[in-house]
């Protein structure tokens, strides 16, 4: 339930700042109105959906332009602007919404705007002439607008903590790698893992706030994200399959733990329960043994179906690690050339994880 929410409000902000991030026709406006030091009530809708919350004004239905929006807000009313913001309906209309409808904002302008936007359901941009802030509503919820400035100091800053979080998560499938060779992974140390991974995407998901914000702003911030972010989904799925317990997909594991704010993650039975383990069966020493995917997603050259038929042919790391190229080659689907592929790769891996063990 409380995932679903956090989708709806996600897919709100998304959709609030591809319309006025910046690089968008409408924050071109907006940012020519903060300039002038003006005011501005920018609705997203058409005059027919309006008709029974607004009251004088004009109607234009003329070519949406940035200059033609900021030269109507030189007059008191709101804007009424096309959704695709393509057309401009009407201007220095006056917003009626009902006015039972709660709100917490103190000016007229803001109190219209947030009571339009719960009553329509539509999106309503203000841009306040005393304070010189951008503020969007939809539906209950608001949203201030950062300054660029401050956007960037942050979105600096997370990216140092996920690089942080990235290098430690790498560093730590070394040492779990070398764990599986030793057959001496514990529950913990799988925790460990997953926690890191969560603390990854928890701060993924605060800087692709951050980033959507910025919208033409943020193209190096973004650059740097995808960089850090290559492979990990991929690589935490290959983990959440070599250790989950039951028939629940890893992906829906995932969402899980991604649901799980800080907090939450430091509590080692909330992972324990997503994973599908009981605490009171299962000690956090005791002895885990990997399914092999995280194992043969280091070996180059092999498919997804190829790991999946080795996972099923042989019961986990250990027997994959004692089986020879005649073993591998019985498989149907798996050729001796490829057998011969997977022994030598395996058999890198294990010297290298003996090398970084010393």
């Amino acid at each position: 339930k409380e995932f679903m929410k956090n989708k709806e409000r996600k897919k709100r902000r998304e959709y609030i700042f591809s319309v006025i991030a910046p690089g968008t026709p409408l924050r071109e406006a907006i940012n020519r109105i903060q300039e002038a030091n003006l005011g501005a009530l920018i609705v997203l809708g058409n005059l027919e959906t309006l008709k029974d919350v607004k009251a004088g004004g004009f109607e234009l239905n003329a070519e949406y332009t940035p200059q033609g929006v900021y030269e109507l807000a030189k007059m008191d009313g709101g804007i009424i602007v096309s959704k695709d913001i393509k057309t401009i309906y009407g201007a220095n209309v006056q917003i009626q919404p009902d006015y039972k409808i709660k709100t917490d904002e103190s000016g007229t302008r803001h109190q219209a705007a947030h009571r339009l936007a719960q009553q329509k359901g539509c999106l309503v941009v203000t841009v306040s002439e005393r304070r010189n802030k951008i503020t969007a509503y939809i539906g209950k919820e608001r949203y201030p607008l950062h300054d660029i400035s401050d956007l960037l100091v942050k979105s600096s800053q997370a990216i140092t903590a996920l690089e942080k979080y990235s290098l430690a998560i790498e560093n730590s499938l070394v040492a779990l790698s070398i764990l599986e060779f030793d057959n001496m992974v514990t529950l913990y140390d799988v925790i460990e893992i997953v926690r890191m991974y969560g603390l990854l995407f928890e701060m993924s998901e605060e800087l692709m706030g951050y980033m959507t914000e910025l919208g033409t702003e943020g193209r190096l911030i973004r650059i740097q994200y995808q960089e850090i972010m290559l492979n990990k989904e991929e690589k935490f799925i290959s983990l959440i399959k070599d250790y989950k317990i039951h028939n629940k997909r890893a992906e829906k594991i995932i969402e899980e733990i991604k649901t799980l704010n800080k907090e939450e993650l430091l509590i080692n039975e909330n992972i324990v329960n997503i994973l599908g383990y009981e605490q009171k069966k299962l000690g956090l020493d005791d002895i885990m043994e990997s399914r092999g995917y995280n194992l043969l997603s280091n070996v180059n050259k092999i498919t997804k179906k190829d790991t999946e038929l080795l996972v099923k042919e042989f019961s986990g790391v250990q027997s994959i690690l004692l089986a020879n190229v005649e073993d591998f080659a019985q498989i149907k689907g798996i050729s001796k050339q490829k057998s011969n592929h997977i022994v030598k790769s395996l058999r890198r891996l294990k010297n290298r994880s003996v090398f970084e063990r010393d």
